[in-house]
């Protein structure tokens, strides 16, 4: 939600600083009639110093490494930098699992400390040994082979670092010379340190700077791309694009109001990486900095400055395309992983064993969410609840907004409207379902609230520029405070907050969202905190800013865990996040509109996140802002029923959307969307098992399942959920069919709801009448289902599983997996999960089998869960008789029906349980 459309309630305050907060919401408010973001209150470069300094050619500076400082050790190499300005010291790590990590700094003797986040990985990157036998060393360079089998060059003047696998170079650092590192010093009125050095205005607002600019910067090449992905988060093309000539791309978490399309400008959350790919191989860059960060992307081939001999001696470098990456950080040092794969998922696995994976999400997180800002009481929360029973629509969580509270004042309840929460989370409860509830990070000044007294009183406040006093801006609430949780005290404070006891009135199945962390300040530069602010540890927010957020949800994650003593998985939603947000938190992608173009936009929003390593995420189904229209509505339920995280929701000015209150034609439209999800169930919650193990996205780009498909690399209208399924929504007004492309060489793709068989690669029509989301399993995969849809997923847990098999090309065989627990609680890491695959494949001449393997000894969960059925696409031979087997003995005649027309085959009854080896012979 956003500042732009606040309702402008009454209080009995008459403090002039509550009057002046609530006079300032109402000018937002006035502002928000307004249909489109107010680009002057958000920077450009050329109004940032520090981006403006970086950018300009005529402010290069040229480094080279001194010879005679190279130190060769068993891990790394370190030396030191030197330019006409500054000296810096280098160190190249060689990491496990071909990462290169590249760090760049001001010597030990620097005026001030360079913030690192830290926080953000996963775990202390584990270093591989070199032997001194792959280490060449010249009067011009030191050469390595790693034992990732890619040779790393440090070329010393001018300074750059290259990577080859083989005779194909793949990624050069600094090659553009674009290393610009602005060390601390003191100031001198008789020197020019540049524009905005030592202070800098925006609007009314003053940056006083007081340790000067501190700015870093260098480039990357990937040679051999032509496309490269990731930056969340944009609303752009998933494709990243040449800003030759335009706005860089922003890093700089900020509460945008009505975001625009198709532009650079920062949103809420801020990754700053960057995938690459290409036919044979993939690649990726993470350029890990907190602060404001400024991308320039260039599109070219390697036919021009250094590169260009490299390149010329194995390949004409005219043919080989290139992209470069300038990154520009306010403040820090640089630090730079290299993740050099080479296939996809060998990136995915680099990536999130150094910045961490999503754990197993509670089952209801994957299923539906119902929200609005706000439902409006306790009566409102019921009739709602029961709207969903009486119109035969499963829904798992319902949530309130800001409005719940005692004005404003998170961790309370309105007093009349709320006036019993337990009992009102109860009643959902009793039916399956959750309530998440929305705790931001500014916090009322009220002396009368406990929250605010109680940080005032230990010191947990950020403090303003001067350190004195604590800073003060205006949010929802008025006048706002805000928790420094850079301070480890201020993280173990707040998550205490979310007991039983601290929280009152919650209970076990009350769960958080996260909301204007980025952090919001609506009196603020840029709707957000004066980077002269004062943090912990003498950090300015400049240096911490893209981090703060995700400080508040790892808290809001870690308070949840306590509340159970660690026997119950989080959730916890957030708006703001940072590198490694993922291990704590699902993302959504803020306050869009109900208009088409963002649902379109949604898809690259959502891809770009989930190969960030960021993968439970979604669009608020609808549309934020604006009233929607039916068909809009209907086709976006469609849409994110096949993305990660499912919810609607609403502004507080919008028409009420529960799915009954449209025409009957709508809401069964949407009933059968939801529905859908609910029957995918089985199959979600296996992929974010399965990437809570090896990284993989579960919402994929096509290139990830098809990497030398070269015509599958720009696209965005589809993607793939897992291995298996593929999906192409609707998302134009008024369409009839859609064109769709279906990847990959040797495949063959079954229409889903036809069973037809198309062979790819190529493009193919599918009619679309409202009732159909497009979508197609592929050949080769067997997905575990739930038919049998009931109000609430809780309640289908034990019921019995459907299969459905599609053969691959040759017709001869498929597999899959189903990962299953109690959905809820951290007993599977005891053991309590099962984890099994099912084959089909082709024995002989006339025997096909259906077999059952356990992936995983250690998990001995073993509920009373059967398959009741099995659907086989693309059977092209004429079955005579089915017998099933345990424990090859004592064979049962199995039910089956065949349609020779849609060369499908269906087993009835199997009664097969999957906790039990079992093989099912199919005789032609």
């Amino acid at each position: 939600m956003n500042a732009d459309h606040q309702h402008i309630h009454k209080h009995s305050e008459v403090d002039l600083s509550n009057l002046m907060g609530r006079l300032l919401v109402f000018l937002l408010s006035v502002l928000a009639l307004s249909s489109a973001v107010d680009r002057s209150n958000f920077k450009t470069c050329d109004q940032s110093g520090f981006c403006k300094r970086h950018r300009n050619p005529a402010t290069k500076v040229e480094y080279a490494v001194i010879g005679d400082s190279v130190k060769i050790n068993e891990t790394s190499v370190n030396a030191v930098l030197k330019s006409a300005e500054n000296e810096l010291h280098l160190s190249v790590l060689f990491l496990e699992d071909s990462t290169i990590r590249v760090l760049i700094d001001e010597n030990a003797n620097a005026l001030r400390a360079r913030y690192q986040p830290l926080d953000a990985l996963a775990r202390e990157p584990s270093q591989q040994r070199i032997a001194e036998s792959d280490v060449t060393r010249t009067e011009e360079s030191v050469v390595i082979n790693a034992p990732s089998g890619h040779t790393i060059s440090v070329q010393f003047k001018p300074f750059r670092i290259d990577v080859q696998k083989k005779d194909e170079l793949l990624l050069s650092l600094n090659s553009g010379s674009f290393l610009k590192f602005e060390h601390f010093r003191t100031k001198d009125e008789s020197r020019d340190d540049g524009e905005g050095f030592w202070e800098e205005s925006f609007k009314s607002h003053t940056d006083s700077k007081p340790h000067g600019s501190s700015s870093v910067g260098m480039d990357v090449s990937f040679v051999g791309f032509k496309f490269v992905y990731g930056l969340p988060e944009h609303a752009d093309s998933f494709v990243l694009h040449s800003t030759a000539g335009q706005e860089p791309y922003r890093m700089y978490n900020l509460d945008v109001f009505e975001f625009e399309l198709n532009t650079n400008m920062a949103l809420y959350g801020s990754v700053p990486y960057i995938i690459a790919h290409n036919p044979k191989q993939s690649a990726s860059v993470l350029w890990l900095n907190a602060a404001e960060t400024w991308i320039d992307i260039d599109s070219s081939t390697a036919d021009k400055g250094v590169l260009a001999s490299l390149v010329d001696k194995f390949r004409s470098s005219q043919e080989v395309p290139q992209i470069d990456a300038h990154f520009m950080s306010e403040s820090g040092l640089i630090d730079v992983f290299l993740f050099l794969g080479p296939t996809p998922n060998d990136v995915f696995r680099q990536y999130s064993t150094l910045t961490g994976v999503y754990p197993l999400p509670p089952q209801f997180a994957i299923a539906y969410h119902q929200c609005r800002w706000n439902y409006n009481d306790e009566e409102d929360v019921a009739n709602v609840h029961a709207g969903f029973d009486e119109h035969d629509i499963p829904m798992d969580v319902l949530w309130l907004d800001i409005e719940h509270t005692d004005g404003k004042k998170y961790f309370t309840w309105d007093p009349v409207k709320f006036a019993n929460p337990q009992k009102m989370i109860n009643e959902l409860a009793a039916k399956g379902r959750k309530m998440v509830t929305i705790i931001d990070p500014h916090i009322k000044k009220d002396d009368g609230y406990h929250v605010y007294k109680d940080a005032k009183d230990l010191g947990f406040f950020i403090k303003d520029k001067d350190g004195a006093k604590d800073y003060e801006g205006h949010c929802w609430p008025g006048a706002s405070m805000y928790l420094d949780f850079v301070n480890p005290a201020v993280r173990d404070y707040w998550a205490g907050k979310f007991s039983y006891e601290q929280y009152s009135g919650s209970t076990k199945d009350l769960f958080t969202w996260n909301d204007m962390n980025e952090p919001s300040v609506f009196s603020g530069p840029e709707v957000t905190m004066h980077k002269d602010a004062k943090h912990y540890d003498d950090w300015e927010h400049r240096d911490i800013h893209n981090i703060y957020g995700f400080y508040q949800h790892s808290s809001t994650y870690r308070g949840q865990q306590m509340r159970s003593n660690n026997k119950l998985r989080p959730f916890v939603l957030t708006r703001s996040f940072f590198v490694g947000s993922q291990r704590t938190a699902a993302v959504w992608t803020g306050d869009n509109m109900a208009d088409w173009g963002h649902l379109k936009s949604s898809v690259p929003m959502l891809l770009s996140l989930s190969v960030a390593g960021i993968p439970h995420v979604g669009a608020d189904v609808g549309g934020f802002f604006k009233n929607v229209d039916e068909q809009l509505l209907a086709r976006w339920y469609q849409a994110a029923a096949f993305q990660p995280f499912f919810r609607a929701h609403a502004h507080i000015d919008c028409k009420r959307r529960e799915p009954w209150l449209f025409s009957e034609g709508t809401k069964n439209v949407i009933r059968d969307a939801i529905r859908t999800r609910y029957s995918f169930l089985p199959y979600w919650y296996t992929l974010f098992y399965e990437h809570s193990i090896v990284g993989k996205p579960v919402m994929r780009p096509l290139w990830s399942e098809f990497p030398e498909d070269e015509s599958s690399f720009d696209e965005e209208r589809e993607w793939m959920v897992g291995s298996a399924v593929l999906v192409r929504p609707v998302m134009d007004p008024d369409v009839e069919s859609v064109s769709l492309y279906l990847p990959g060489r040797n495949e063959v793709w079954y229409e889903w709801d036809t069973h037809k068989a198309r062979r790819s690669p190529g493009a193919v029509y599918v009619d679309t009448p409202m009732s159909k989301i497009p979508h197609f399993q592929r050949g080769g995969t067997i997905i575990p289902m739930r038919e049998r849809i009931r109000r609430a997923s809780s309640l289908m847990k034990d019921d019995p599983i459907t299969l459905y098999i599609a053969s691959n090309y040759k017709g001869d065989f498929a597999n899959g997996s189903l990962y299953l627990d109690d959905g809820e609680s951290y007993e599977y890491k005891n053991g309590n999960y099962l984890y099994w695959s099912f084959q089909y494949k082709k024995e002989g001449e006339s025997l096909y089998t259906i077999k059952s393997k356990n992936l995983d000894e250690s998990g001995v969960y073993d509920p009373d869960v059967y398959i009741e059925k099995i659907v086989i696409r693309g059977v092209r031979y004429y079955p005579r008789s089915v017998h099933m087997y345990y424990d090859d003995y004592n064979p049962e005649t199995l039910e089956f029906s065949h349609d020779r027309d849609s060369h499908v085959m269906v087993i009835r009854k199997p009664s097969a349980f999957v906790s039990r080896e079992f093989r099912i012979d199919i005789h032609t």
